[in-house]
């Protein structure tokens, strides 16, 4: 989506669908003009002065700068994350009345020197809204809302996947759905713009597998789907994806719940997210949905099944530390084929 006002500012956590934005907006206010001649762009540099002091004042300057053979300047206005939101009341002053020649493009990403992200000021974002402009998020989700982002980039795209391809690309990319991207453009260059494509044609470009959601491990551990269970953990395994504390981690909580939840008299779902709260074992304003998995496990397995596990966990975060001479993934792959052999009872 274009700004009338030619301002855009891009916002949120994931990097790959927070650099795709900036490079459309950057595309959109650019338009037909030479980057080289139009384009002033800014970073944490130069926000930064002699005595290492932090000041948005270089931003209003460009944006506030007539532009020199050209109708318009376009500023990028990069690592804004960098202030905090009492710092950016400058550009908020100047949002409310900008210089019509200048076509603006913030930033909302951390600096190099920072672990995490400043939320984005919401005086900013409303002052960029009231000046006409548009804000965009670079968010992919997760669960629903990763799916219904995943439709969004699908029906934009310039070929159409029929629901079998499109279930199988869904599938394939699993939490990676940014490259969703890199295979549509391949899909497009292959068959070109328009194509209509079924799962065929899709299969033979989609690439390595991308990671699952840790939910989905557990999920297929507790079902006794030894095959399903070792699926997950090899895509979770892959070296872009998590380290093997990690995942044993994410089994440990797990069945930590379930523990908790074995002897409990919790009857329903409802009644386990209480009692893992009441243990620190599930925030207070977070989803039920680990609750009802860890009830579903912990009547499955009962209580020497639960034992078991426990056991098992034990014995895998030992050889995982060293105890034994098999290789990290062995090490998993024995564990989550144990566990969810337990669940088969």
């Amino acid at each position: 989506m274009s700004s009338p006002a030619g301002i855009e500012l891009v916002s949120g956590g994931d990097r790959a669908a927070l650099s795709r934005l900036v490079s459309d907006s950057l595309t959109r206010l650019v338009g037909d003009a030479d980057s080289a001649l139009v384009v002033t762009e800014l970073g944490e540099e130069a926000y930064s002065s002699a005595d290492g002091t932090l000041a948005v004042s270089p931003v209003i300057d460009a944006a506030q700068t007539p532009p020199m053979l050209s109708d318009y300047r376009v500023v990028v206005a990069r690592h804004l994350g960098v202030f905090a939101a009492a710092e950016v009341g400058p550009l908020v002053d100047y949002l409310a009345a900008p210089l019509e020649t200048t076509r603006l493009l913030l930033v909302w990403e951390k600096g190099a020197a920072q672990t995490q992200n400043r939320p984005l000021p919401a005086a900013l974002a409303a002052a960029v809204e009231a000046a006409g402009g548009v804000c965009h998020r670079a968010e992919v989700g997760r669960g629903k809302a990763g799916r219904a982002w995943l439709g969004e980039q699908l029906a934009a795209a310039r070929v159409t996947l029929d629901r079998p391809a499109a279930d199988l690309l869904a599938a394939h990319l699993g939490e990676n759905r940014t490259r969703v991207w890199a295979v549509l453009e391949t899909l497009e260059g292959a068959y070109g713009s328009g194509a209509r494509l079924g799962a065929a044609d899709v299969a033979p470009f989609l690439g390595t597998p991308g990671t699952v959601p840790p939910w989905e491990l557990t999920d297929a551990i507790g079902r006794g789907d030894i095959a399903g269970s070792l699926g997950c953990l090899q895509r979770l395994c892959d070296p872009e994806a998590m380290h093997p504390m990690q995942i044993l981690t994410i089994l440990r909580n797990h069945f930590d719940r379930v523990l908790h939840l074995d002897g409990s008299g919790a009857r329903d779902e409802a009644a386990a997210a209480e009692v893992l709260r009441e243990a620190g074992l599930l925030r207070r304003t977070g989803s039920t949905f680990p609750a009802r998995g860890a009830l579903a496990a912990s009547r499955r397995l009962g209580p020497e099944g639960v034992r078991s596990a426990v056991a098992l966990l034990a014995a895998a975060d030992l050889d995982l530390r060293g105890r034994t001479a098999l290789e990290t993934e062995v090490t998993l792959e024995v564990l989550v084929a144990r566990l969810s052999r337990l669940h088969r009872r």
